[in-house]
């Protein structure tokens, strides 16, 4: 997959996504699946705002893309210059001239152009007048709402995974290279891996959670604990740290993939390391029951390969 961050790029004859894809949801899949029947070069055309908080990173976002069978993710900042232009320079440069557009495909509620004045009313004529096929779909609802990244973004802030796994598609994860951390999961028979999220990767709240881990290219099931490690002394970072069922090795400097199946409980400080071994021994016992019952129920294709 081709991964371009500004508009020098130039396509054959394309079938064209439009949208944000935060997270890549099951609406969002809709889209890329019309846009598979076109039997053209697939190009995502996503957008990028500085500071905002996302479901996924753009290293997340690219893999995920890749996975689901994307040619090309074109990634563009919503820079002023670019906010300005009309609906019909968009369409002209954007999808006629950089693309070479065959057939684009957007949501009902897609805008663009200054001001968002154009709709896809607009979009349909000029792609009439330009030589490309324009599909608008209407937005998926699953559960009496629609399926939105901001209603996924509510779902995880609120630790409701299973929710928001059930509406984004692939289940929820955090990608990462492992560093060094204070070690203490050895003392205590459990060492675990560290990893330190993006700033504006959206999480889940604090606590303990059940994980299936890739590394390597193998699955394990797992524990992790999100937040600032309060039973530990001194001001921590927010990381995530994971015990892998089964797994021996070194993982330092490695990269894995770990998805969000359930949450367990809040992080909380205890009085003693004694006393935090002893409840992670019981969060590993539930941890163990949810994830061989979700193996059950997931289809292998749920996750990233």
């Amino acid at each position: 997959m081709k991964i371009i961050r500004n508009l020098e790029f130039q396509g054959k004859q394309t079938a064209v996504c439009i949208g944000k894809f935060d997270g890549i949801h099951k609406g969002h899949r809709l889209l890329i699946e019309q846009a598979k029947k076109e039997n053209k070069p697939i190009v995502m055309i996503s957008f990028s705002v500085d500071e905002a908080k996302v479901l996924y990173t753009p290293y997340e976002k690219e893999k995920l893309a890749e996975y689901l069978g994307i040619d090309c993710l074109l990634e563009i900042p919503l820079t002023k210059e670019f906010c300005s232009q009309t609906p019909e320079e968009f369409a002209k440069k954007l999808l006629c001239d950089t693309c070479d557009a065959a057939s684009v495909i957007v949501g009902s509620d897609f805008r663009f152009g200054a001001g968002r004045s154009g709709d896809t009313d607009t979009l349909q004529q000029l792609g009439e007048k330009l030589g490309f096929s324009v599909t608008v779909l209407s937005k998926l609802e699953l559960g009496g709402e629609v399926v939105s990244s901001t209603r996924i973004r509510s779902l995880i802030a609120k630790g409701k995974m299973e929710q928001a796994n059930e509406l984004l598609g692939t289940p929820y994860f955090l990608t990462g290279v492992v560093q060094k951390g204070n070690q203490l999961g050895r003392t205590m028979e459990t060492p675990t891996a560290n990893i330190y999220p993006d700033a504006h990767k959206v999480l889940p709240p604090y606590g303990v959670y059940a994980v299936f881990v890739d590394v390597e290219g193998k699955r394990y099931k797992g524990i992790c604990n999100l937040g600032v490690k309060p039973t530990i002394p001194g001001e921590n970072e927010v990381g995530f740290e994971v015990w892998l069922f089964n797994f021996s090795g070194d993982l330092y400097d490695k990269e894995l993939t770990a998805y969000f199946v359930s949450f367990l409980r809040e992080e909380r400080k205890f009085a003693s390391l004694t006393q935090l071994k002893e409840q992670i021994t019981r969060d590993t016992v539930l941890a163990k029951q949810i994830l061989s019952q979700k193996e059950s129920e997931w289809h292998p294709e749920s996750f990233l390969h």
